[in-house]
């Protein structure tokens, strides 16, 4: 059986995404919204805060190291193994 993917599929998939995004970014230990304190806070408590729309049509509100998150450099990774190899080698 074959899905038809028309404006309802879309909006589910869209309101879908949006959903792991929020929960994504989440601290599930504690919250701080407007001065309460959240432990282990539902999906759709969490729509409703003002910082959750942003992540509606974009996976990162911005490009900030903080929002993006850190980026894998194998050419980095590679150099850094080197050096530290070698600064042992050296030192022995």
């Amino acid at each position: 059986m074959e899905t038809k993917r028309n404006k309802e599929w879309r909006k589910k998939q869209c309101f879908r995404v949006f959903k792991k995004r929020i929960l994504a970014r989440v601290s599930w230990t504690h919250y701080k919204a407007d001065g309460k304190t959240i432990c282990h806070p539902h999906w759709f408590e969490l729509m409703a805060l003002p910082w959750a729309r942003v992540y509606k049509t974009t996976g990162t509100p911005c490009s900030c190291p903080m929002c993006s998150g850190e980026h894998y450099n194998r050419r980095l990774y590679k150099k850094e193994s080197r050096r530290i190899i070698l600064e042992f080698l050296d030192a022995q």
